[in-house]
């Protein structure tokens, strides 16, 4: 006669960590078929809709986003984690050159689908309500990187490397001189660092 053993069951914590995987994954999907529809025209945009193109029912968007204003609030946070447009990143050693060849590389990586969700006037009512935590955190990245550097010619050297490092500088350099997003980094670094320079042999 056969033994029969005990099947151990999995743990409530695996369980716990396995639903929230799905439950995270289906919020994506639902933000994913946002972004897609949006890109299609606002016109368009509905919860019947978003639901058909990420494959799920009305009631499962509802689920996840209590309205379709909720819906609609989960965008810039989602695209904002998506791009990672508003993480200065990290470059150990490096200088203004290689935060800006990063950001330009992330910005080049925009899906179509995501670009025309942030070009769309939903998208840049977001990016205008984040704007002033945007400028504060180029600020501080500025102050600690050229120490002495405060005042006016913070304020300015934050508002020039913000808009040097914006997408409308690298559309320019695509649309005016052809050049791609590494070469328009070059040059955005060259100057961010050329101004950096400019500014510390004035504090001294």
């Amino acid at each position: 006669m056969k033994r029969i053993t005990k099947v151990k069951r999995p743990t409530r914590g695996y369980e716990s960590s396995l639903r929230q995987d799905q439950t995270d994954a289906t919020r994506t999907r639902i933000l994913d078929a946002l972004v897609r529809t949006m890109g299609k025209g606002v016109a368009g945009l509905s919860v019947p809709a978003v639901a058909q193109e990420a494959g799920v029912s009305v009631p499962t968007v509802y689920r996840y986003f209590r309205t379709k204003a909720e819906l609609v609030a989960a965008l810039g946070p989602y695209l904002l984690a998506k791009t990672r447009l508003m993480e200065l990143p990290e470059v150990g050693a490096g200088g203004l050159a290689d935060i800006a060849r990063e950001m330009y590389r992330r910005n080049d990586a925009i899906d179509a689908e995501s670009r025309a969700a942030i070009a769309s006037q939903l998208g840049q009512d977001f990016r205008r309500s984040i704007m002033p935590q945007r400028v504060a955190l180029i600020r501080a990245e500025l102050a600690r990187r050229t120490p002495g550097l405060a005042g006016p010619d913070l304020d300015r050297f934050t508002r020039v490397a913000l808009i040097l490092m914006s997408s409308a500088v690298m559309r320019g350099y695509k649309d005016y001189l052809d050049a791609g997003a590494a070469a328009a980094a070059d040059d955005v670094g060259w100057a961010l660092e050329a101004l950096q320079r400019a500014l510390a042999r004035k504090r001294t």
